[in-house]
């Protein structure tokens, strides 16, 4: 079944020059720390834009500008995707304290960007699971304002009782 809305509904607009992008996303597309850290991090003076301190939030960087965090120089992080199959008794998560393996654990050592997986497949369910650093990507699909219909496949073993189907269809 088709989904409801394809996932590019109207072109990307380009940036201008001018635009730049946002201090605070440009720190966090680098896979330092989220968007708010590096607010924190702004806000006291550990990041500097072309050897000029920066503690205004909402500071634009532009493409040729060299950004340093901590003295450091960052860069931006480049977009990873992961298609995989997920293997039962994985849980879908980056960390968990009571789960065994995690699907962190399938990449580990095999991709060192910061990825995260999209969506969520239960221990016991296998199937397609993408994993990816691109958060707006990530929220186009999955996103609290996604509208993008969802469409899963079940087995189930032995003979399923009509009046439980109406319950899936809901």
């Amino acid at each position: 079944k088709p989904a409801s809305k394809p996932l590019a509904t109207k072109p990307a607009r380009q940036k201008s020059q001018d635009e730049g992008i946002r201090l605070n996303k440009y720190i966090a597309n680098s896979g330092i720390c989220s968007r708010r850290e590096a607010d924190s991090y702004i806000t006291a003076g550990l990041v500097s834009i072309n050897g000029v301190t920066v503690t205004e939030l909402g500071t634009k960087v532009q493409p040729n500008d060299q950004v340093r965090f901590n003295g450091e120089r960052i860069k931006n992080e480049q977009k990873v995707y992961i298609l995989m199959n997920k293997p039962k008794d994985f849980v879908t998560t980056l960390s968990d304290p009571h789960a065994e393996k995690t699907v962190m654990h399938l990449v580990e050592g095999k991709c060192s960007a910061r990825v995260y997986p999209v969506g969520r497949l239960d221990k016991a369910t296998t199937g397609v699971l993408l994993l990816t650093n691109d958060g707006e990507f990530m929220n186009m699909l999955v996103g609290p304002n996604s509208d993008l219909e969802k469409e899963y496949l079940a087995r189930v073993e032995g003979i399923f009782p009509k009046e439980k189907l109406a319950e899936l269809n809901r």
